[in-house]
């Protein structure tokens, strides 16, 4: 008899390894629920739940537990079925081969040869380098999910060819003319690789075999390696070595699983073979070639989320004299230095000892440049630049200068600027993870420095003079003034107390190329007005109405920078004109002075920290700071410890032999490699009227989310050449000239060499 009750049991999905055992046992289920009487239904799941299976059965099992009538003692029957089916069910799970276990993240710590692996019958690796082997440490993803799909991409490799002296056939070439063995002569093995004999140009040693092995009339030469053992290890670590030449992809072993000691395998051979190039700095053009497009296409060089892949690449940037893969390390690792100490890898160790000194020295040089920031930017507090001639009363060509109006402006100005990043990020100096900003770190890090830098650098180009050329020279107390400075006490007591400032506190600072602002003046709209009696000046000062007053400020403006639509600067312009209602034309110039004072110190006080190091290519998103470059000489050569000196053609075609830090990194070195000096040159090459630099035009800043960088780029120019440098340009009114009054460019580098002939004593690490 056939039961018309729908059932409720749950059926299980299909697919799965035991789906026979578990029908079956459905089966005898379903005809047990048939032959129950109908007083004794099985209980239902309540509305929005499910019963598992075994909890289905516990609880019919529970109905049959006396077995008075033949309806229970089927039902006790169906009991002894089930265990039995699930006894079966679990000795063919057992049975079963299961997955391998995921490894771990990180650096492997197998140390278990290839081919003695329990459970394999491999003999040798099966594991083959994609174009993409980047690992993170243990803080990025602790997610086997994400080991899982990390590497996913691998790929079998078949290692017999390489252990039984069969051609590669990845590395042979048909165009090849160079037979490469990795066996030797009288084992009778054929050649495994065919190359060119081009990438073995930087190897006198092997270049001497080829010779020895081959007439050089034949067209095909023959080289045998001297690798010294045949074990698996050497064998894949010459394959890997000719696979870097050529650009294949490079193949690990269970004892060395990742591209870095892949890599470091091939370091070890390129130093056996003597490659290099003609002084030992590298191993030669080709590997340069070669290694460069593994290191962009393996993206080695951006270890800006890992503190093991930075000590990776400081330890494979010296073993394989990359300065490039050093450099990028160097600099993130001095950014994150206290970071890569608690990580305390055991790979810190096979950095060079020179390397460490560098880095614990530049890391104090950091936080030295912080210190000094945030003592001057954590409130806006610049008490020194007041404190001079602003302050004076004596000087009897300073007594018209209303430096008290200056002062409340400044202050009016410093309080927008608070009040402006306050609302921006939630608090100044900001806090991380709040919900305006996207910081992980608090304070002022890179990127909230970025962003200020970027909004100030948009309102300088907004309000300077870009005619003005400033005659003053770095460490000068009395600067040579031109004779539009001495007409113009205002700009004369400006360019005073902005010299002062400077000075106050080292390191001294470079003036600022163009170092004062337009000043608002009546003859924007009243041509004649200084003709005019100073009756009627006054009369038309005090009737000047709010679209005049507008047009005054406006056309104190940069047109170029004010037809742009920028959050701080749409900001300041409305700051500016209400500040300015109701004033007469001498207030409104004071206003723009101490708006000025406020905008030139801050503007000043960034860029040692802000300019980030000469050829550091992965910035985006870094709230570390990336301004210390690795200095002295090449850590693996042989003077690595001496002062690293160069050749220079000073601006009167002179040539002197300076260090070559003192250079390319002091203080007036990173200066001209920030925003004020890039588009000093700009506007200098185009008479004036030409937007900033190419490397900042276009990129502007947003307000907070995002970025994860700044948009309006303050990235530096190209680091300075090695060797001398392009002769100055003719003499002009000119950033570069040799006249009086315009030679600003030209004296800060005498003032640049006379401090390096005195520093050159001392070693890396200012």
């Amino acid at each position: 008899m056939t039961s018309n009750r729908p059932s409720s049991r749950p059926r299980r999905p299909p697919g799965r390894e035991d789906a026979p055992v578990h029908q079956a046992l459905d089966q005898a289920l379903d005809q047990a629920l048939d032959q129950a009487p109908e007083s004794v239904p099985p209980e239902s799941p309540p509305p929005g739940r499910q019963q598992s299976l075994p909890t289905m059965l516990k609880k019919f099992h529970k109905t049959a537990a006396e077995p008075t009538n033949p309806k229970a003692q089927a039902a006790l029957r169906l009991k002894n079925t089930s265990d039995r089916l699930r006894s079966r069910s679990a000795d063919k799970l057992s049975s079963a081969k299961l997955a391998p276990k995921v490894e771990p993240r990180g650096r492997s710590t197998s140390a278990q040869a290839p081919g003695t692996r329990k459970g394999t019958d491999s003999p040798g690796p099966h594991v083959a380098s994609g174009p993409a082997d980047v690992h993170h440490d243990a803080a990025r993803s602790a997610s086997p999910a994400h080991d899982r799909l990390r590497h996913e991409w691998r790929a079998d490799y078949d290692v017999a060819p390489l252990v039984r002296g069969d051609t590669v056939p990845e590395l042979w070439a048909e165009t090849g003319n160079v037979l490469v063995y990795l066996f030797a002569k009288d084992t009778g093995l054929g050649p495994s690789f065919k190359v060119t004999d081009q990438i073995l140009a930087s190897s006198g040693m092997l270049m001497e075999l080829l010779q020895d092995d081959g007439p050089a009339q034949a067209a095909e030469c023959t080289l045998y390696l001297p690798l010294g053992s045949e074990e698996l290890e050497t064998l894949v670590a010459a394959r890997n070595l000719f696979a870097l030449l050529t650009s294949q992809p490079l193949v690990g072993i269970e004892s060395r699983r990742t591209v870095f000691e892949a890599l470091l395998q091939v370091s070890v051979l390129l130093r056996k073979f003597g490659f290099a190039n003609h002084d030992g700095s590298t191993y030669g053009d080709e590997v340069d070639r070669s290694f460069g497009c593994c290191m962009e296409q393996l993206t080695l060089a951006d270890v800006r989320h890992s503190r093991e892949k930075t000590v990776e690449a400081l330890v494979l940037g010296e073993q394989m004299r990359s300065w490039s893969l050093y450099n990028e390390g160097f600099c993130h690792g001095v950014g994150k230095y206290d970071d890569l100490r608690e990580l305390k890898s055991p790979l810190y160790g096979d950095i060079s000892t020179n390397t460490r000194t560098r880095l614990e020295r530049a890391h104090l040089a950091l936080a030295n440049r912080q210190a000094y920031v945030r003592q001057r930017l954590e409130a806006f507090e610049f008490p020194s630049l007041f404190a001079g001639v602003a302050s004076s009363t004596s000087m009897d060509e300073y007594k018209t200068i209303r430096f008290k109006e200056w002062r409340n402006n400044f202050g009016k100005m410093r309080n927008f600027v608070l009040n402006y990043y306050k609302d921006l990020f939630g608090s100044w100096p900001p806090k991380a993870r709040s919900k305006r900003n996207h910081f992980s770190c608090s304070g002022l890090n890179r990127q909230c420095l970025k962003i200020l830098y970027s909004d100030v650098c948009a309102l300088y180009d907004l309000l300077v003079d870009r005619e003005s050329l400033t005659p003053r020279v770095i460490g000068e107390e009395r600067p040579q003034e031109t004779e539009a400075c001495r007409g113009d006490p205002v700009i004369s007591a400006l360019r005073k107390m902005l010299s002062e400032f400077e000075r106050s506190s080292p390191p001294v600072l470079p003036p600022i190329p163009f170092d004062v602002p337009k000043v608002p003046t009546m003859t924007t709209i009243r041509e004649d007005y200084n003709d005019l009696p100073a009756k009627k000046q006054l009369k038309l000062d005090k009737s000047t109405k709010s679209h005049e007053l507008s047009l005054i400020l406006i056309r104190s403006h940069n047109m170029d920078m004010d037809a742009l639509s920028l959050p701080f600067l749409e900001a300041f312009k409305a700051f500016e004109l209400k500040e300015a209602k109701s004033m007469l034309p001498q207030d409104m110039a004071d206003q723009r002075i101490g708006f000025w004072l406020f905008l030139y110190v801050v503007l000043q006080s960034l860029p040692m920290l802000v300019v980030d190091a000469p050829d550091v290519q992965y910035t985006e998103g870094v709230e570390y700071f990336l301004c210390e470059p690795p200095q002295g000489n090449l850590p693996w050569m042989e003077d690595a410890s001496e002062v690293r000196k160069r050749w220079y053609q000073t601006a009167g075609q002179g040539i002197v032999e300076l260090s070559a830090d003192v250079v390319m990194f002091s203080v007036e070195a990173t200066y001209m490699r920030s925003h004020c000096w890039l588009a000093a040159k700009a506007w200098e090459a185009s008479g004036g009227a030409a937007p900033p630099p190419e490397e900042e035009a276009g990129l502007l800043p947003t307000r907070m989310p995002p970025p994860p960088a700044i948009l309006y780029d303050t990235a530096p120019a190209p680091s300075p050449p090695l060797l001398l440098p392009p002769p100055p340009p003719p003499p002009s009114r000119s950033l570069g000239g040799g006249s009086v009054g315009g030679s600003t460019f030209d004296d800060i580098l005498k003032g640049m060499e006379r401090e390096a002939k005195t520093k050159t004593k001392k070693t890396f690490g200012f």
